[in-house]
């Protein structure tokens, strides 16, 4: 056996007994490319039950077909820190093209730092470095976009991302391209569903004396959104083919309080990994913190992510539950635009549960800075007690659009005294 080869034997003994240990030792444990499962802080945050859910620049990894539903220019950025001490980082970006989906790119790496090389007498032979990178560019774009009450599919996006991953194991590089693809239904009831073909086309890194294959998996999640996006659930289950591997189960949450703190727990069932984290939004920025804790011990991670681009438009209602018949009548709009251009029209959507239009105002130019609505209907009828969603949609001179989040206000009934 020659001098290299010994040494390149060395290292791949010291990378078994290492991933023998990690923080994520269990089934996953030194699988090719499974550090790509542990991208974007959302997705961490939430225990990994992302693939209903990816509608950002992350969606790279997690669900292609989400840059279908991108409004904004984003950037997001995510460090993680191993209980091994290896780093973790990646950085996404991701811009919508007007009408026709969203495309992004994006860099993630992988670095054990400086690790001691020992031989199988477990003698020390020196050290070594192992870094895993991979590059992503990904499009999605929204093919089904018609809600209605009646039908169970309101939008459908698909999307896909190539990738090109390459690993450095001490004086030895291997690299291989590959292929994810997904697709992310909006349905009724606000559930979303997603499934992800992961490594459709594999990656497979070619070593001198070995080759390692991405395994193949697909992964279907399932989310429920509550009161305007104040409290979402998802969970996702997912199987690896051709490897031996368990069914993976992952369920997670996220709750939204004071409109700018989002607070964030999961659980990777297979993997019995508790994750919690929280985020913080200022603006169009977002900086979150998470941290799992498994019988091995925590892994840490920070990210942050910036919306630029088009013109932000937000729009908040006080009181948040009124009475037609109480003391507090009705509620006001109270809308901000900053917009880059002039802007051309407007209009203020209140939907029912179902997605009926209950009201809707709407003008030409910039809209006025409140509106005020008493419960009434377009033709003057007072609507029924319930929860109202509403959003606004501005378009500019251009023809783009910019629609604010969906948001929740409550009608309710009584005598005078009862509603205050």
């Amino acid at each position: 056996m020659t001098r290299s080869r010994a040494i390149f034997l060395g290292v791949i003994l010291s990378q078994f007994a290492l991933s023998a240990g990690s923080v994520r030792a269990a089934e996953d444990a030194g699988l090719p490319g499974e550090y790509l499962n542990y991208t974007g802080y959302r997705a961490l945050g939430m225990g990994r039950a992302y693939t209903a859910l990816a509608d950002g620049p992350d969606a790279l990894c997690w669900n292609p077909a989400g840059l279908g539903y991108l409004r904004p220019n984003t950037i997001s950025m995510t460090h993680t820190r191993t209980m091994e001490e290896f780093n973790l980082d990646s950085i996404f970006y991701a811009q919508p093209v007007f009408k026709k989906g969203a495309f992004g790119v994006g860099y993630i790496r992988q670095d054990s730092g400086r690790l001691i090389m020992t031989d199988d007498l477990n003698r020390t032979m020196g050290r070594y470095s192992d870094v895993q990178e991979t590059a992503v560019m990904g499009y999605g774009v929204s093919i089904i976009n018609k809600r209605s009450s009646k039908k169970l599919l309101h939008r459908l996006a698909i999307g896909s991302t190539i990738k090109y991953s390459r690993q450095s194991l001490y004086n030895v590089k291997a690299g291989g391209w590959g292929l994810d693809a997904g697709i992310l239904a909006k349905l009724k009831y606000n559930l979303s569903l997603g499934i992800r073909v992961q490594n459709l086309v594999a990656p497979t890194l070619k070593y001198e004396t070995a080759s390692d294959k991405f395994p193949r998996s697909v992964v279907m999640g399932l989310a429920l959104t509550l009161w305007g996006g104040q409290v979402v659930a998802a969970v996702d289950a997912g199987q690896a083919l051709g490897v031996t591997q368990k069914l993976k189960c992952n369920i997670g949450a996220e709750g939204t309080l004071w409109k700018t703190l989002k607070l964030r727990a999961g659980y990777d069932i297979s993997n019995r990994e508790s994750i919690f984290g929280f985020g913080y939004t200022f603006g169009r920025s977002e900086a979150a913190y998470a941290a799992n804790v498994t019988a091995e011990g925590p892994t840490q991670n920070a990210g942050f992510s910036y919306e630029f681009g088009g013109f932000p438009v937000t729009i908040t209602a006080n009181p948040e539950v009124f009475s037609p018949v109480g003391l507090k009548k009705s509620t006001t709009f109270t809308v901000k635009i900053n917009p880059a251009t002039r802007i051309y029209s407007w209009t203020l959507y209140i939907k029912d549960q179902d997605g009926n239009v209950a009201r809707s105002f709407r003008g030409n130019g910039s809209p006025p800075g409140e509106l005020t609505w008493d419960g009434s209907t377009q033709g003057g009828s007072m609507v029924a007690a319930s929860s109202y969603i509403y959003t606004m949609e501005v378009t500019n001179a251009e023809g783009k659009k910019e629609t604010t989040p969906s948001q929740v206000i409550r009608v309710v009934y009584g005598t005078p005294l009862d509603r205050l």
